[in-house]
């Protein structure tokens, strides 16, 4: 295996279509890509990639070799893991990654108690609301959000489910009066997500609110005071008192239970009736799941079914 870690430079070259990305991805020069690359292809005796000025692409050569060279390093790291870990610790650096929401209302204030609890692993958390390639990155798991999540080669376990509720300060209640109709709604301050990805969880207009009603559903369209595509932006406007938020029950059990924030529609008429979506731990798929993803799936399933 003397050239393995030029068959993983081939493969990142292949995923990301560039040399120099390729060499930001494994921490090298491009320089030194380029020249074990070529090691590479003098040792095959064939030519792997078409080069030129804007783009790389593998030649037939190249196509076939890719496809070996992915299950036979998948086999191998997969070796790697089974052995090291045959005493089922976990341990090692478990990089993750969450959407910026999750992680600093969430994940981050929990990390003690998983470190107290596995104390052989360091986390690298990387925080974006952009759906990123677990495998090509090198993560070993995401926490995502959805309605349901997309066929994929992922494995998915199921953490929790969100409820949406509706939630406003004490303070602009007192100025402002307490909505017990939907209808109500036109003359109120509201404080709307920003879609700004066809995936997102609210599947539609963010606008439009939805009730269950005696006489059945009755939606709303409420005008925006505010819109922001960031959870933590909403909340911190809502406690501040600019107006009502629809947010998830998880991002706000804190507030309400400190009466900075009230529950709205909960005891009218009137129930908020937005369609819940569904809190997933995912992870490349593998024959062998190492410890420390299982521990940590574990831990973020326990530490949902608590709140």
């Amino acid at each position: 295996m003397d050239n393995l870690p030029a068959v993983r430079l081939f493969l990142q070259i292949a995923n990301t279509g560039s040399f120099s990305a390729a060499a930001r991805l494994m921490g090298l020069a491009t320089s030194s890509v380029t020249r074990q690359i070529g090691n590479l292809e003098n040792e095959l005796g064939v030519r792997l990639l078409h080069r030129t000025t804007r783009q790389v692409s593998l030649t037939e050569a190249g196509h076939l070799y890719y496809k070996r060279a992915t299950s036979s390093i998948a086999d191998y790291d997969d070796m790697n893991r089974a052995v090291s870990e045959m005493d089922g610790a976990p341990r090692g650096l478990l990089r993750i990654t969450a959407p910026l929401i999750v992680g600093r209302a969430y994940l981050a204030p929990r990390l003690s108690e998983f470190y107290a609890l596995y104390p052989e692993i360091n986390i690298q958390l990387s925080l974006s609301d952009q759906i990123v390639d677990l495998v090509q990155e090198g993560f070993d798991g995401a926490v995502r959000s959805a309605v349901q999540l997309p066929d994929s080669t992922l494995m998915a376990r199921h953490v929790q489910k969100v409820r949406r509720i509706i939630v406003a300060s004490p303070d602009y209640l007192e100025k402002r009066g307490v909505p017990c109709q939907p209808q109500e709604l036109q003359n109120h301050n509201c404080l709307v997500y920003y879609i700004h990805s066809a995936n997102d969880v609210w599947g539609g207009n963010s606008r439009l609110w939805e009730f269950m009603g005696k006489e059945g559903p009755e939606d709303t369209l409420v005008p925006a005071t505010f819109e922001s595509n960031n959870g933590d932006a909403l909340l911190e406007a809502a406690i501040s008192g600019l107006g009502i938020a629809v947010l998830p029950n998880w991002h706000v059990a804190k507030y309400l239970g400190s009466g900075e924030l009230v529950q709205l529609f909960n005891d009218t008429d009137y129930q908020f009736a937005q369609s819940d979506y569904n809190m997933y731990f995912v992870y490349p798929s593998s024959r062998h799941v190492s410890p420390k993803v299982r521990a940590f799936s574990d831990f973020l399933a326990s530490s949902f079914d608590h709140l």
